[in-house]
């Protein structure tokens, strides 16, 4: 099998326990697979989201260097449209059959749904914490250090608020956290449970339980030995880990500085944070060692220096490594009696336990050992038996294949990567023959119920809470002009404030001029199209009523001009409509564009919109010659010196679009939101939209809700079956 494991952290870059179990299950699934790892590295001397490739032990390794920035949001805590980007790529590249995540903490929560929903892929989980449904990971209150119970909003904001010092911070955010972990938690088809701890955790959370699978880690016993019954000179308690507060490292120094006899504290781990370099200055001169990290390869030489392990942690853990690693070596632990850490040691039998928290009960119990040293000796074995990697990764590799791969014909993003906003309707400067508002055939439309322009406030909402999901590009209106938005200039701010592109269709006459507005637009564009249907003013002007051909391309030049000024990287790109009165005017089109520096011609063979308009279509039996013949001729004058969209032959046998083997560039992929607030799911005609039926509204459903609504997705599911979809032009061939 091919199998992609991810995993927020991977050694040597980072050696905490579920980094280094991941490690060792790569290692073993490697032997019998082809296996692939995506995680991240933190160095800010390189730059930001670059990739390597590496493979060490028969495993291919890719990292993405990625580092909070500093003016870093609460999104970024748990999203990140850059890694959404990488991942999909690697995806790409390396074709795996199944996705296995360890932790997405540092990555982005976006991997399960790109895994499952756009490549189709069944994708297995392993709990190593509460972070899914904790932000901070631990489910602990940093305020006071106790334990919390189940999360619930109130409670996670007051604590959001107090860990990042913002009084203010919104319960909005916490339950957006909160609805979307959900979708993210439906993409899984499979949990792995090391202790019963997460399992009844999730389990209360409102995971189905039979997804859920109790799985203990799996260890490398071949690299662990057991350690002969005898104790040192004097009594050495261990510690070895993280050097975090919620490792309770402070109540173990707390209570070896007041044990009286032969004992002394060994430390093993990094400890340069602030917490560890402050247990340093305090406690160093108790007779406590501070040794420093190490690697996971020399972790038998750094057992075998205890008489007893001490896992002293604070808050529930799922089920330590280093608690399993020291029970394969048959020296004795002490841990707190609470979650996972109880469930893997019983009492004076193979073991001790504490109260946690309790320094002073931790102090009672390593006392007692001191000074009757021969309970370590008299202990049992281990009662819970100490699972290997082997066994692991064959229980893994049973559970991947139980999976069967999902066939999904039409890729579903984890939110839009672009949104068109119908920003102003009803407002447009010129009236061209095909338009279902403006021309002269549908003018009516606008006495008849007259459209307002949208509220901006719903443009902001949208956009401020799509931007941390992977949104990109935003659209403003395709019906009417544009630049003619009561808010555009406020749009323009708006991608610029959330790091988004516009991507632009005007008709070039420039209301305020293009003085005005081309160096503005160059800061956010990516694209702009500027309609044009013909360089002969005669052709251009019956098709684009009102326009005053010679000031387009004038403005039209201009803009060019000061993109190259700039340096300016996006494109532009004339478009135009195919039709009988334009289809031997293309030429020009695409001579002018060549000439003047346009990176693209692109055309849409005309959609009707009047019985006027029969004549002009050009796929039918009548036309479809003229256009085949013309289209070859494009090809021939581009000669590849322009990109040329759209300009394909149809079968003169069925100038009708073959509906079979083609797909819909727009489900699951962008989103329309109509001028009142309602959504569209593509962007044909309004009449058309309007019989795929209602898909709520911006005001009562969030666009979120409704692009990861049942309603949505059962249309994705079953596109195609619409007499609308099998003839729409914009359909596209498989390639």
């Amino acid at each position: 099998m091919r199998i992609l494991l991810v995993i927020h952290g991977y050694p040597p870059f980072y050696m905490a326990g579920s980094e280094v179990y991941t490690y060792n299950l790569a290692r073993e699934l490697a032997k019998n697979n082809d296996v692939f790892v995506f995680h991240r590295i933190e160095d800010k001397t390189k730059p930001l989201y670059q990739v390597a490739d590496t493979t060490k032990d028969g495993v291919n390794i890719r990292y993405i260097n990625n580092y909070e920035p500093d003016n870093a949001t609460f999104y970024d805590k748990y999203l990140n449209p850059a890694v959404d980007d990488a991942f999909r790529d690697y995806v790409k590249l390396v074709k795996p059959d199944v996705v296995h995540i360890g932790h997405l903490s540092h990555l982005s929560t976006q991997i399960p749904i790109i895994a499952k929903r756009e490549f189709g892929l069944p994708v297995l989980f392993t709990i190593h914490d509460f972070w899914m449904f904790c932000h901070r990971g631990q489910l602990i209150n940093p305020k006071n250090w106790q334990i919390c119970p189940l999360p619930n909003t109130g409670q996670c904001t007051e604590c959001a608020a107090f860990h990042y010092k913002k009084p203010d911070f919104s319960t909005e955010l916490i339950k957006e956290r909160d609805d979307h972990i959900r979708n993210v938690l439906e993409c899984i088809d499979v949990f792995f449970a090391p202790s019963h701890t997460l399992e009844n955790f999730y389990i209360n959370m409102g995971v189905d339980s039979s997804r859920i699978f109790y799985s203990k880690y799996g260890f490398n016993l071949s690299k662990i030995q057991k350690s002969p019954k005898s104790l040192h000179d004097k009594i050495t308690f261990g510690f070895t880990g993280r050097i975090i507060l919620t490792k309770g490292l402070h109540l173990l120094c707390e209570a070896f500085s007041k044990i009286r006899g032969n004992a002394k504290l060994v430390i093993w781990g990094d400890y340069d944070s602030e917490y560890g370099q402050d247990l340093v200055k305090k406690y160093s001169c108790c007779g406590i060692e501070f040794k420093g990290a190490y690697h996971n390869d020399k972790l038998q030489e750094v057992l075998d220096s205890f008489d007893v392990l001490v896992c002293p942690s604070i808050w529930l853990e799922n089920a330590p490594l280093v608690i399993q690693e020291t029970q394969a070596t048959e020296i004795p632990v002490l841990v707190s009696d609470k979650g996972g850490m109880a469930e893997l040691v019983h009492d004076g039998i193979d073991g001790f336990t504490f109260k946690l928290g309790d320094a002073d009960d931790l102090r009672s119990k390593m006392q007692d050992i001191v000074d009757n040293p021969q309970k370590l000796l008299n202990l049992k074995a281990p009662v819970e038996k100490v699972r290997s990697i082997k066994e692991d990764a064959d229980f893994c590799v049973q559970k991947y294949k139980e999976l069967s791969k999902t066939q999904i014909v039409y890729p579903h993003r984890p939110a839009p990567w672009r949104v068109t906003f119908i920003t102003n309707p009803d407002k447009c400067n010129l009236h061209c023959k095909m338009c279902d508002t403006f021309s002269a055939d549908n003018r009516s439309r606008l006495t008849k119920s007259p459209r307002s322009e949208m509220d901006f406030a719903v443009v902001e909402k949208a956009v401020n809470l799509l931007a941390p999901h992977g949104l990109k590009e935003i659209i403003p209106s395709t019906m009417g002009e544009p630049l003619l938005y009561s808010h555009f200039e406020e749009l323009v701010d708006l991608c610029r404030k959330n790091n988004i592109r516009m991507n632009l269709t005007t008709n070039g006459t420039f209301s305020k001029g293009v003085e005005f507005w081309a160096p503005k637009l160059l800061e956010v564009i990516s694209d702009v199209k500027f309609s044009i249907n013909g360089i002969n003013p005669d052709i251009n002007e019956k098709i684009m009523c009102g326009a005053n051909t010679k000031k387009q391309l004038a403005n039209i030049e201009y803009y060019l001009n000061i993109r190259k000024q700039l340096g300016n990287t996006s494109t532009v790109t004339l478009q135009c409509t195919f039709m009988k009165s334009n289809l031997y005017e293309l030429k020009n089109i695409i001579l002018w564009g060549i000439e003047h520096g346009v990176d693209r011609i692109k055309g849409h063979h005309l959609w009707k919109t009047s019985d006027s308009l029969d004549n002009e279509m050009l796929r039918t039996k009548e036309n479809a010659p003229l256009w085949n013949a013309v289209c070859e001729e494009c090809h021939k004058t581009a000669d590849g010196r322009i990109r040329l969209e759209n300009f394909t032959p149809v079968d003169l046998n069925e100038p009708d679009l073959d509906s079979s083997d083609t797909f819909c560039q727009f489900l699951g992929k962008e989103l329309w939101i109509e001028y009142d607030g309602s959504y569209q799911i593509c962007c044909c005609p309004d009449e058309v939209r309007r019989e795929f039926g209602e898909f709520g509204n911006v005001t009562e459903l969030s666009p979120l809700e409704m692009w990861n609504g049942r309603k949505y997705r059962d249309f994705i599911a079953n596109w195609g079956e619409s007499e609308n979809c099998k003839k729409c032009n914009m359909r596209r061939k498989r390639s």
